[in-house]
């Protein structure tokens, strides 16, 4: 069986029981050490959570994947401008894949199943959106995660449309915006899906890392501000190619100590910007940073 509030989803991808034990955990984590009110979004008006200054801050600024966030000063004090490297296209591409598949299976949906019709409506999609690929494992990677999310999405609606799940599957968000203003955040952010009101998820292409937790505090600390609902939960979607479609999730407690993490970056990018100082140039770079040959050009004059 899969969860139905999130058929629409990028829990298209994923299975019930797997969500369920992730959030069984994380509550027993929330219990033992809840988050405290001036670590919730609502508290933006006071520090720690009010910014320094209100930047308009894009999500990758403060959680930034440069060990010296050298990487927020070329962007946004040095004015550098680069090309998207294959592993953001990849991201972009699974995304665009992910939200196409689900549209055209929520349009046909509303009007009544036609599977014959849907699965040609959905080749094309993901036909269209595979073009975009940089590589033939990318390409791979998007056919797979397109006709998962559709063999998924249109099993759960025949769940729940024999009355075997009574939750409308309509009910999850996706490709959600919220206002990050008013913890010096962009306006405009962008959620993968909201599955449940407490539980906000993210796809990733690239490797794990720490950094991925802390965009979860960063969606729900705004999410927090907007709603002044708590958001304590968090799950990592992993998504990459060994031979065939590989998928991991990560449950994270969005607890005290990965709110403050997040708020120390946040403010550390914050004084980057508005001191307009350089940071030095980190002694390794992730391979998959944007940055990494204006960095290594520097490196060579120098």
């Amino acid at each position: 069986m899969f969860l139905v509030s999130v058929v629409f989803g990028v829990f298209v991808v994923v299975r019930t029981e797997v969500l369920l034990k992730w959030l069984r955990v994380l509550r027993s984590l929330a219990e033992g050490y809840p988050v405290e009110s001036e670590l919730r979004g609502w508290s933006w008006q006071f520090p720690p959570v009010r910014p320094r200054s209100y930047l308009g801050l894009a999500v990758q600024d403060a959680a930034s994947y440069c060990p010296t966030k050298r990487d927020v000063w070329l962007r946004r004090v040095a004015g550098v401008r680069v090309q998207p490297t294959p592993s953001m296209k990849l991201g972009s591409v699974v995304h665009d894949v992910v939200f196409s598949v689900v549209s055209v299976v929520r349009k046909y949906v509303s009007v009544g199943l036609d599977f014959e019709k849907l699965s040609r409506a959905i080749g094309r999609a993901i036909e269209l959106k595979s073009r975009e690929c940089p590589s033939d494992e990318c390409v791979k990677i998007a056919r797979s995660i397109g006709w998962l999310t559709y063999y998924t999405a249109t099993s759960e609606w025949l769940w729940s449309s024999s009355g075997v799940i009574p939750t409308p599957a309509t009910a999850a968000l996706s490709e959600v915006r919220v206002d990050g203003s008013p913890i010096g955040l962009s306006s405009s952010l962008r959620i993968d899906s909201l599955p449940i009101p407490n539980v906000v998820v993210d796809i990733k292409t690239g490797r794990k890392t720490e950094v991925h937790e802390l965009s979860l505090a960063a969606y729900a600390l705004a999410l927090e501000s907007t709603l002044e609902t708590p958001v304590d939960f968090g799950i990592l979607v992993y998504v990459w190619w060994n031979s065939s479609l590989q998928v991991d999730i990560r449950g994270v407690y969005i607890g005290p100590d990965l709110r403050r993490v997040f708020l120390d970056s946040r403010d550390e990018a914050i004084d980057i910007v508005l001191s307009r100082r350089e940071p030095p140039k980190a002694a390794e770079c992730p391979q998959t940073c944007p940055y990494l040959e204006v960095c290594e050009h520097e490196n060579t004059r120098s």
